[in-house]
């Protein structure tokens, strides 16, 4: 038994006795709680009967009272209680009354009230009786932010056999004892608190041994980040499995599908040049190949510099001319003029490289850099496709790899979505958010090989053994051993494939070579200058030149 005997502030009652009130005036008093009378009967079940009794003194309008009904536990767990069956009554009348929840409170207003009021509360609580070590417990606050002061509350509890009682007043936390807290020998236990203040609360404990009331708590769980995303050990364990088994999946995948079916280390013996009749040089790319063919199949991909390089290839080879224009100023925007050649070499062009010309002149005979604009951006789709579909056509891929990319990228994409929405879905509705995080992770793992699922075909190794012997030759073939009669024009039939594979500029460098003269210079067949330009200024030049082609063709 705990008791405790609160004070009376006698020297306030002596100073109002002292004052006294002036004949005629009128006075107001405040209105209090002067009796709170409840009766709790717990059920084996743990459901609570609670009957209460509220002498209420000058309360004019609505009354409002406070149960608390969601204690906050560790682990992101609370305990609810809920109130049922509520009814109220004024002498034997029933009152209209209004239960709302808010948080961690629940409230019941009763309205229309007039000066002194007795009303009776009764009303069921469920999920009041939690599970302890020794048994199971009851954990009830009927009196909880009063606005007003209960003088006087006591609570008696029709209970069975009870192992221990509390009851704490004041504060929500308070571990202030309430005025009396004690098991009855005949009656049920029972709690008394004198002068509770407005706004402070009356929380009460009692303790039951196993098998005397059933525990009733209905838990529910906050929704917090930390619990959504549970590193408990099933959560985590599915989480790493799905990632396993994921990242597993993505090995046999691309082995399976994605693995080229060469040898990348294979190198054979090939050169881009041959000894003709007379002791002449043969430009004689091995198995026809042309530059952006050579790029495509490196990478997989088509890139700026693969059609840039078509296009000078296409130039050296005669089929179009490229004439660089005189600059209005010092810092004016170079410009080219494109002009196809009449009488062009008889030998057949790649269906790529036709669609090409298609798309830079149409109609015309020549056309600006500058100009080339929307109408070639709008049908270079037509040259990707074109060349996509010739290295399929050769043998090298066995389908197109821009549409493979695309397939594997779509169910990446798809993999990626679906995982975002479970990790959503599952954060809110459970603690399994790490699961969907792990096939997010899978989904995107989907996207990054789905970059290298195009596999090379057989019929490519040959050809990438080609292509690595021509690139050794462009970045270490002594230049100057070529004929000097052929020196400029085998020079640049090398250019286009040195700009794919690498060493462009020592096969530029070697074609400035050729200005023997401090006289401008006109340029090549297939690249001229404006007035007073020097073969010195031949790598600025196409430096500029492939900077503004890859602008026009590709920038949106």
């Amino acid at each position: 038994m705990r008791r405790r005997l609160l004070g009376v502030p006698l020297c306030a009652l002596g100073f109002l006795a002292l004052t006294g009130v002036p004949a005629g005036a009128t006075t107001t008093a405040d209105p209090v709680v002067t009796n709170f009378d409840s009766t709790v009967r717990v059920e084996r079940d743990g459901s609570l009967k609670v009957v209460e009794t509220w002498k209420l003194s000058n309360v004019t309008g609505t009354f409002t009272r406070f149960v608390v009904t969601r204690e906050h536990l560790p682990d992101d767990v609370d305990h609810v209680q809920k109130i049922e069956d509520l009814q109220v009554k004024s002498g034997g009348a029933e009152k209209n009354k209004e239960l709302t929840t808010t948080g961690d409170i629940s409230s019941i207003a009763v309205a229309d009230l007039k000066g002194d009021t007795q009303l009776e509360f009764t009303y069921t609580v469920k999920g009041a009786v939690a599970e302890t070590l020794n048994g199971t417990e009851v954990r009830f606050s009927p009196l909880t932010g009063l606005g007003l002061t209960v003088q006087d509350a006591n609570i008696v509890y029709s209970t069975p056999e009870v192992t221990h009682v509390s009851c704490f007043a004041g504060a929500i936390d308070s571990n202030t004892p309430c005025t009396l807290a004690q098991i009855g020998e005949t009656a049920g236990p029972t709690f008394k608190q004198q002068g509770l203040p407005p706004g402070n609360t009356v929380r009460m404990t009692v303790g039951f041994p196993k098998g005397q009331i059933a525990a009733n708590s209905i838990v529910e769980y906050r929704k917090t980040f930390k619990r959504a995303f549970s590193t408990d050990t099933a959560q985590l364990i599915a989480a790493l499995a799905v990632l396993l088994l994921g990242a597993l999946a993505l090995l046999v995948l691309y082995r399976l599908r994605g693995r080229d079916q060469v040898d990348p280390r294979r190198v054979v013996p090939a050169s881009l040049f041959s000894l003709g009749q007379d002791t002449r040089i043969d430009f004689t790319p091995p198995s026809d190949l042309r530059p952006g063919e050579v790029g495509t199949l490196i990478d997989e991909r088509i890139d700026p510099v693969d059609v840039t390089a078509t296009i000078i290839d296409l130039a050296v080879r005669g089929h179009l001319t490229i004439t660089e224009l005189e600059h209005e100023t010092e810092f004016a925007r170079p410009d080219w003029e494109l002009r196809r050649v009449p009488n062009a070499p008889a030998e057949e062009l790649q269906r790529y490289e036709n669609v090409l010309v298609r798309a830079i002149f149409g109609d015309n005979d020549s056309v600006l850099v500058s100009e080339l604009g929307r109408q070639v951006r709008a049908n270079l789709g037509l040259v990707q496709d074109a060349l996509y579909d010739g290295v399929v056509k050769r043998g090298w891929f066995t389908e197109r790899p821009d549409r493979t990319r695309s397939l594997w990228a779509t169910i990446g994409i798809a993999v990626t979505v679906l995982g975002v929405v479970l990790t959503v879905v599952l954060a809110l509705v459970s603690t399994w958010g790490l699961l969907g995080i792990a096939i997010t992770a899978v989904g995107v793992g989907l996207l990054v090989i789905g970059r290298h699922m195009p596999a090379k075909a057989p019929a490519a190794g040959r050809v990438l053994g080609q292509v690595a012997a021509i690139r050794g030759e462009l970045l270490e073939m002594d230049v100057s051993e070529l004929p000097s009669d052929q020196h400029a024009e085998l020079c640049s039939r090398a250019l286009p494939y040195a700009v794919v594979l690498g060493g462009s500029e020592r096969w530029i460098d070697a074609l400035v070579a050729t200005d023997s003269d401090q006289d401008e210079d006109e340029g090549f067949h297939w690249y001229r200058g404006p007035r007073g330009w020097h073969l010195q200024y031949l790598p600025d030049s196409l430096r500029n030149l492939t900077t503004n082609l890859t602008g026009a063709l590709f920038t949106r």
